[in-house]
């Protein structure tokens, strides 16, 4: 995203993800089956997800920036970035986290319940990306995505500028997300229901 980049490379990875390159061996994604609407729809958190953001909520251009997440059911965890232009970029996984000793494992993004993490992981000598706060200051969000099925990529379409900051641009992507279909490596098993968990938090950037 244009407001908290990721510092060694990882932002291009993020573009790289986004268009579907290639990552470790046995990873799927989410595709996009039906052009996202407008309507207004309640998200569904029965994961019981939470979402921090370290430091705060609130903090300035150049900050590091760092997320924990948590669930009370297992599942396979995606992290998207909304902007204060209605950018949206896939945060996590990215190539750097699928490149760690156990990112080439389809389990790599698997969050176990009543288990915190912190991404990016500061103790894991590994984790080689960071995510560092970039221009446009102003209102932006988090999404937390949990699939009980495997998938490491989502393709989610850029919020409408009027939409950017107000509950319908949450709505606008949980309209889409609901309209994703996991496509396994091989393309050869039928379009499968994400059955997805949402959780959001805000964020604002200060210059």
């Amino acid at each position: 995203m244009a407001s908290l980049g990721a510092v060694k490379g990882a932002m291009i990875a993020a573009v790289f993800l986004s268009a579907g390159g290639a990552l470790a061996e046995g990873v799927t994604r989410a595709v996009t089956v039906v052009t996202p609407s407008k309507q207004e729809l309640d998200p569904d958190n029965s994961a019981g997800m939470t979402i921090d953001i370290l430091p705060g909520e609130e903090f300035a251009i150049g900050s590091k920036v760092g997320f924990r997440v948590g669930a009370q059911k297992p599942g396979y965890l995606v992290l998207v970035d909304v902007d204060a232009s209605g950018k949206v970029t896939q945060r996590y996984p990215n190539l750097y986290s699928m490149a760690l000793p156990a990112g080439a494992s389809e389990k790599a993004n698997l969050l176990q319940p009543g288990r915190i993490v912190a991404i990016p992981d500061n103790f894991n000598p590994f984790a080689h990306f960071e995510y560092v706060a970039e221009a446009p200051a102003g209102k932006g969000m988090i999404l937390a995505l949990l699939s009980p099925k495997p998938v490491h990529v989502v393709d989610l379409p850029d919020v409408p500028q009027e939409m950017v900051g107000t509950r319908a641009a949450v709505a606008f992507l949980y309209d889409a997300a609901k309209r994703l279909r996991i496509a396994d490596r091989d393309g050869k098993a039928p379009l499968a229901d994400p059955n997805w968990s949402f959780a959001v938090k805000s964020y604002s950037i200060t210059p």
